[in-house]
């Protein structure tokens, strides 16, 4: 009986994939085989001018990486032309041509080596040298990392075969699998000695390399590439698919571990949240405001935020921390209080009397611009709300005759520059603001003053006290990273300065609860140790 109902779907599967089979003859007759194995071949020449895009792309994504600028970053991507000898590759293992797929990992391979030694050159005489967000997004791949390579690859390689929106599909690959920032972090990392940034870079190069020749692979096989088209020697099929299976494997496990920790720890914050409003978010009492989980020798360390019109008693918050322990397990929470106020407004009193308004001072150049002083400290006020949680530490406008702009100067406390979008805003929030064009110059200044030291390398009392607004400001925004950038001395930093870092980072996790995955360690050059707020 089993057998008699099996008959009709196999039937059925031989007849779908007979349909299929013709299907696809009849497009891959429209291919130029020739053509493409002709185009991809001549992909994998080492010119000179391979080797300068290489090196201009990579510089490019570098500084775009540094300056935590996406759209630098974007162009770099268009610009690189890594992605044709990877996609020779796969044309190579659907052939099994050994000649192709030695050509393009040596150009592979090269690119590679060139594009690090480059990045991690640029980086030890760069003075920027903080882990930007940009750079810290590429150093934990996950499986979703490998889908998307996937999935463009598949999209890059047909528009290969078929040549239909060929220019717009590859533009769109290069940007979907970005395959030369990942190098370029890599290269970052070598050259800050950050070598756990440097694996998780190259762990994502690799990813989209494996991912793009399987994919195009598959298109490949499915245009009807053979191994008989090749020129040069052939390898056996079914070594070529086990090599493919292995590092497919291979790279899965660390990709699938990356994604299992971070759905835990979305799951976590999401079970903390969850707890934490429903004894916090009370109506016209409290309102939870900001959240933060670090975990620090075994036990969470809960850093909550709230607004509340009255303190909140210390049996109270033993009690949630109590409910923290049982669903997450040890677990310890620090609280911290802003008092507000609920309700409206009381009006105020009347005047008794008005006094007639005396007539106006006739206007003159210096109330003018007194007028316009006025408006400018306002209008860096509001733009502060746009720079968060950073300050406007000086705001000064430079007055010059009608023909040309004033010119205005903003000095932002942080550790880091302006990037054009952030430029382009505040000059239009400010023009806005004073209804007239400006000239707009940003500078910047230290977020924090430099850490000091006793002669024990104990962090001075001065430092703690100017390190403790940090516990907020990780509080409100619980993605800010931090680095800890020490001097040089004859390219080397000395054995007492290694020491106080680990004593900054080492109080900087225990005592304000800053994750230690957040803070990173960095060469300076300046004669003393300063901790930067890199985002």
């Amino acid at each position: 009986m089993t057998e008699e109902h099996g008959r009709p779907f196999a039937a059925m599967w031989k007849l779908l994939s007979a349909r299929f089979s013709r299907y696809l003859d009849e497009k891959t007759n429209e291919i130029d085989h020739h053509d493409v194995i002709s185009d991809l071949v001549g992909r994998t020449e080492l010119s000179p001018n391979y080797l300068s895009s290489i090196t201009l792309s990579n510089l490019i994504a570098l500084l775009g990486l540094l300056t935590n600028s996406v759209a630098v970053v974007i162009g770099a991507m268009l610009i690189s032309p890594l992605m044709g000898p990877i996609f020779s590759l796969g044309l190579a293992f659907t052939m099994g041509d050994l000649v192709l797929t030695r050509r393009a990992i040596r150009n592979i391979t090269i690119s590679i080596l060139l594009a690090v030694f480059v990045a991690a050159l640029f980086t030890l005489f760069s003075p920027l040298k903080g882990a930007t967000h940009e750079i810290l997004s590429r150093t934990r791949p996950n499986i979703y990392d490998l889908l998307i390579a996937v999935f463009a690859g598949t999209s890059g390689a047909l528009a290969l075969c078929t040549r239909k929106n060929y220019l717009f599909t590859t533009t769109g690959v290069a940007v979907a699998t970005a395959v030369i920032p990942p190098l370029s972090v890599v290269g970052y990392g070598i050259g800050t000695w950050q070598f756990g940034i440097a694996a998780g870079g190259f762990l994502l190069f690799f990813t989209n390399l494996v991912a793009i020749v399987i994919s195009s692979n598959a298109v490949f096989y499915s245009c009807r590439f053979r191994g008989s088209m090749a020129a040069e020697s052939r390898y056996p099929a079914r070594r070529r698919f086990q090599i493919l299976g292995t590092v497919l494997v291979i790279i899965s496990i660390p990709l699938l571990y990356t994604l299992v920790t971070d759905i835990r720890k979305v799951k976590l914050t999401g079970r903390v949240e969850n707890i934490l409003r429903e004894n916090f978010n009370h109506q016209l009492k409290s309102r939870l405001t900001a959240v933060s989980i670090n975990k620090v020798d075994g036990k969470y360390i809960v850093a909550a935020t709230i607004n509340t019109v009255k303190y909140v008693e210390i049996d109270e918050q033993q009690k949630i921390e109590k409910e923290l322990t049982s669903q997450i397990g040890s677990a310890k929470l620090e609280l911290e209080q802003v008092i507000v106020r609920s309700g409206a407004v009381e009006p105020q009193a009347p005047l008794r009397a008005i006094t007639p308004a005396a007539p106006p001072k006739p206007e003159t150049m210096g109330t003018l611009q007194e007028k316009t002083v006025a408006l400018l400290r306002e209008g860096c006020r509001e733009v502060e709300s746009f720079i968060a949680p950073y300050k406007v530490s000086v705001c000064s406008v430079t007055f010059s005759d009608q023909k040309k702009p004033m010119r205005v100067t903003l000095t932002l406390a942080r550790d880091y520059p302006a990037n054009l979008q952030e430029l382009h805003w505040l000059t239009t929030a400010l023009e806005k603001k004073l209804n007239e064009k400006i000239e707009l110059t940003v500078e910047t200044t230290p977020y924090l003053p430099p850490i000091g030291f006793t002669e024990k390398d104990e962090l001075d009392q001065g430092s703690i006290k100017t390190l403790q607004p940090l516990r907020q400001l990780i509080a409100q925004w619980p993605a800010t990273r931090f680095s800890i950038e020490t001097p040089l001395t004859n390219r080397r930093t000395s054995r007492q300065d290694k020491k106080r870092a680990a004593t900054l980072k080492d109080y900087l996790v225990k005592e304000l609860a800053i994750p230690a995955d957040h803070i990173s360690l960095a060469s300076g050059n300046e004669k003393l140790i300063h901790l930067k707020v890199t985002n």
